[in-house]
């Protein structure tokens, strides 16, 4: 990277990081075991630094091809190819199985992104899609309370002021709302399980407090907790397919 590294940058090359990579993949693993032992292809669609796919292929015995497309911040570049996620480097219909791993936010168009999964999925593809909400109580990027919330040159301003970078034009975190809507304008369906990691899975969450939080909210009955998740969730878990499949 040249010049002076933001928050962000330092972040990614921290040891703190870098074992954060290790339990998000464990719990990619957990959820997704039986998808990555039956696709015939499985791509992780903005792999990033590459350290998420590399723990992935470890624990599945598998190969996975990672598209990122910034070079830079490729650590692992075996199987990884640059790309863009709103052009993606794929035939149509030849995706059994994808991941998109809180990368939503980094594409300059929802819209688009979603109409380049509905063309390279496979009939009964799926693609694994995490998802941070627009009104996250922490922004995840810059570890910024409510930064996410507000409009573009106001994030900017506190950015700015808070000495961890200069832009926020990069990122565009969405509401439950606009994802789901996105989605099904381009014929995709999206399964929020949410609710069942929140229940089966929250020993992995890296938060303390977001362990406790959880832990509590999963002792509500599902009428109660699915509305409370889809508005005030940090994130939520998706599995993504074409609609009727």
């Amino acid at each position: 990277m040249t010049g002076a590294a933001t928050y962000y940058e330092r972040r990614l090359g921290s040891d703190a990081y870098h074992a954060s990579r290790s339990r998000r993949a464990r719990l990619v693993y957990a959820l997704c075991a039986e998808r990555l032992a039956s696709a015939d292809h499985v791509v992780d669609l903005g792999a990033g630094t590459g350290l998420v796919r590399d723990e992935l292929e470890a624990l599945s015995g598998r190969s996975i091809v990672g598209i990122e497309i910034d070079a830079r911040f490729i650590e692992s570049p075996e199987r990884m190819a640059v790309g863009d996620l709103l052009a993606l480097p794929l035939a149509d219909g030849a995706l059994d199985f994808g991941l998109a791993n809180h990368v939503y936010e980094h594409v300059a168009d929802l819209e688009r992104f979603f109409a380049e999964l509905a063309r390279v999925l496979a009939p009964d593809g799926v693609v694994y899609l995490t998802a941070g909400n627009r009104f996250a109580p922490i922004e995840p990027h810059y570890r910024i309370p409510t930064l996410s919330w507000w409009p573009r040159p106001m994030a900017e301003r506190i950015l700015r002021w808070s000495g961890r970078g200069e832009s926020y034009d990069d990122i565009r975190f969405a509401t439950h709302r606009t994802l789901v809507r996105a989605a099904a304008r381009n014929a995709l369906a999206m399964d929020d399980v949410t609710a069942d990691v929140l229940r089966t899975q929250i020993g992995r969450y890296e938060s303390p407090l977001g362990r406790s939080a959880g832990r509590l909210a999963g002792l509500l009955p599902d009428t109660a907790l699915r509305p409370l998740l889809v508005a005030a969730s940090p994130q939520w878990f998706f599995f993504v397919r074409r609609r009727g499949s």
